[in-house]
Protein backbone atom coordinates (compact mmCIF):
# COMPACT_ATOMS: atom_id res chain seq x y z
CA UNK A 1 0.00 0.00 0.00
CA UNK A 2 1.28 3.83 -1.03
CA UNK A 3 1.06 6.29 1.58
CA UNK A 4 -0.33 9.49 -0.38
CA UNK A 5 -0.10 13.08 0.98
CA UNK A 6 -3.87 13.12 2.45
CA UNK A 7 -3.84 16.41 4.15
CA UNK A 8 -2.52 20.04 3.97
CA UNK A 9 -1.92 23.15 6.01
CA UNK A 10 -1.77 26.91 5.33
CA UNK A 11 1.57 27.86 6.19
CA UNK A 12 3.29 31.09 5.61
CA UNK A 13 7.66 30.27 5.21
CA UNK A 14 10.67 32.27 4.67
CA UNK A 15 12.63 30.53 1.94
CA UNK A 16 16.18 31.16 1.38
CA UNK A 17 16.91 33.17 -1.69
CA UNK A 18 12.97 33.44 -2.15
CA UNK A 19 11.61 35.72 0.50
CA UNK A 20 8.29 35.18 2.58
CA UNK A 21 5.81 32.44 0.98
CA UNK A 22 2.10 31.29 1.44
CA UNK A 23 0.91 28.12 0.97
CA UNK A 24 -0.54 24.80 2.05
CA UNK A 25 1.99 21.91 3.06
CA UNK A 26 0.80 18.55 1.99
CA UNK A 27 1.63 15.83 4.47
CA UNK A 28 0.18 11.91 5.18
CA UNK A 29 -1.78 12.21 8.06
CA UNK A 30 -1.51 9.02 8.77
CA UNK A 31 2.27 8.85 9.94
CA UNK A 32 2.90 12.74 10.12
CA UNK A 33 2.29 15.76 11.33
CA UNK A 34 2.43 19.55 10.31
CA UNK A 35 5.22 20.13 12.46
CA UNK A 36 6.66 16.80 11.26
CA UNK A 37 6.74 17.62 8.13
CA UNK A 38 8.52 21.80 8.82
CA UNK A 39 10.82 20.33 11.37
CA UNK A 40 12.15 16.66 10.89
CA UNK A 41 11.43 15.52 6.89
CA UNK A 42 13.93 16.61 4.39
CA UNK A 43 11.71 17.50 2.17
CA UNK A 44 8.47 18.67 1.96
CA UNK A 45 5.41 19.44 -0.65
CA UNK A 46 4.23 23.13 -1.34
CA UNK A 47 0.89 23.45 -2.79
CA UNK A 48 -0.26 26.73 -4.99
CA UNK A 49 3.32 28.79 -3.48
CA UNK A 50 2.16 32.80 -3.15
CA UNK A 51 4.57 35.40 -2.71
CA UNK A 52 3.61 38.13 0.51
CA UNK A 53 4.84 41.36 0.55
CA UNK A 54 4.13 44.52 2.60
CA UNK A 55 2.65 47.93 0.77
CA UNK A 56 2.96 50.75 2.99
CA UNK A 57 0.05 52.23 2.05
CA UNK A 58 -2.33 48.61 1.71
CA UNK A 59 -0.40 46.24 4.66
CA UNK A 60 0.23 42.93 3.69
CA UNK A 61 -0.55 41.79 0.27
CA UNK A 62 -0.53 38.16 -1.53
CA UNK A 63 0.27 37.35 -5.24
CA UNK A 64 1.25 34.31 -6.92
CA UNK A 65 4.19 33.41 -6.82
CA UNK A 66 6.08 33.26 -10.33
CA UNK A 67 6.83 29.40 -9.91
CA UNK A 68 2.83 28.84 -10.60
CA UNK A 69 2.88 30.02 -13.78
CA UNK A 70 5.83 26.58 -14.82
CA UNK A 71 3.86 24.29 -12.41
CA UNK A 72 0.22 22.55 -12.12
CA UNK A 73 0.95 21.22 -8.88
CA UNK A 74 3.17 20.96 -5.77
CA UNK A 75 6.81 21.94 -5.48
CA UNK A 76 8.85 20.33 -3.05
CA UNK A 77 10.97 22.24 -0.82
CA UNK A 78 13.99 20.92 0.90
CA UNK A 79 13.69 21.69 4.42
CA UNK A 80 16.93 23.18 5.76
CA UNK A 81 16.23 25.71 2.69
CA UNK A 82 13.53 27.15 5.61
CA UNK A 83 14.56 29.79 7.61
CA UNK A 84 11.14 29.87 10.01
CA UNK A 85 7.10 29.12 9.47
CA UNK A 86 4.17 30.27 10.65
CA UNK A 87 1.23 27.37 11.05
CA UNK A 88 -2.40 28.31 10.40
CA UNK A 89 -3.72 29.16 12.88
CA UNK A 90 -1.22 32.06 13.88
CA UNK A 91 -1.56 33.58 10.11
CA UNK A 92 -3.58 37.00 9.76
CA UNK A 93 -6.92 36.88 8.57
CA UNK A 94 -6.20 38.89 5.69
CA UNK A 95 -3.29 36.92 4.48
CA UNK A 96 -5.74 33.97 4.70
CA UNK A 97 -8.90 35.89 3.03
CA UNK A 98 -6.33 36.86 0.16
CA UNK A 99 -4.98 33.40 -0.36
CA UNK A 100 -8.23 31.66 -0.53
CA UNK A 101 -9.84 34.30 -2.49
CA UNK A 102 -6.73 33.70 -5.18
CA UNK A 103 -7.12 30.03 -4.93
CA UNK A 104 -11.04 30.44 -5.81
CA UNK A 105 -10.25 32.56 -9.05
CA UNK A 106 -7.83 29.87 -10.14
CA UNK A 107 -9.62 26.82 -9.77
CA UNK A 108 -12.79 28.86 -10.78
CA UNK A 109 -10.58 29.34 -14.27
CA UNK A 110 -9.63 25.47 -14.53
CA UNK A 111 -12.69 23.78 -13.02
CA UNK A 112 -14.95 25.73 -15.89
CA UNK A 113 -17.19 22.85 -17.30
CA UNK A 114 -17.89 23.05 -21.32
CA UNK A 115 -21.03 25.19 -22.48
CA UNK A 116 -24.48 22.40 -22.54
CA UNK A 117 -26.14 23.43 -25.86
CA UNK A 118 -29.24 25.50 -25.69
CA UNK A 119 -31.60 22.18 -25.80
CA UNK A 120 -30.23 20.89 -22.76
CA UNK A 121 -30.36 24.08 -21.14
CA UNK A 122 -34.20 24.12 -21.49
CA UNK A 123 -34.62 20.62 -19.76
CA UNK A 124 -32.85 22.12 -17.11
CA UNK A 125 -34.99 25.07 -16.89
CA UNK A 126 -38.29 22.16 -17.03
CA UNK A 127 -36.88 20.58 -14.14
CA UNK A 128 -37.19 23.39 -12.41
CA UNK A 129 -40.29 24.16 -12.37
CA UNK A 130 -41.44 20.76 -10.64
CA UNK A 131 -41.00 22.15 -7.21
CA UNK A 132 -44.06 23.02 -6.14
CA UNK A 133 -44.75 25.38 -3.28
CA UNK A 134 -46.57 24.00 -0.52
CA UNK A 135 -48.26 26.86 0.62
CA UNK A 136 -49.65 27.85 -1.82
CA UNK A 137 -51.18 23.85 -2.28
CA UNK A 138 -52.76 24.80 1.20
CA UNK A 139 -54.27 27.51 -0.05
CA UNK A 140 -56.35 26.29 -2.60
CA UNK A 141 -57.73 23.35 -0.66
CA UNK A 142 -58.67 25.59 2.20
CA UNK A 143 -60.51 27.68 -0.88
CA UNK A 144 -64.30 27.00 -1.49
CA UNK A 145 -65.21 25.26 -4.78
CA UNK A 146 -67.00 27.13 -6.46
CA UNK A 147 -70.60 25.18 -7.53
CA UNK A 148 -72.88 26.82 -10.22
Amino acid sequence: MKLRQNARELVLLELSGTGLLLGEVRYNKQTETVMFALEKSAFFDFYFPCSVSFDPQRGPLVHPHVVNAMTTSSIRIQRDRVNFFVLSHDIAPTLKAQYTEIINQVAGLTRQEPQASPKGRQEETKGASRVIDILKLKGRKNEPKDTK
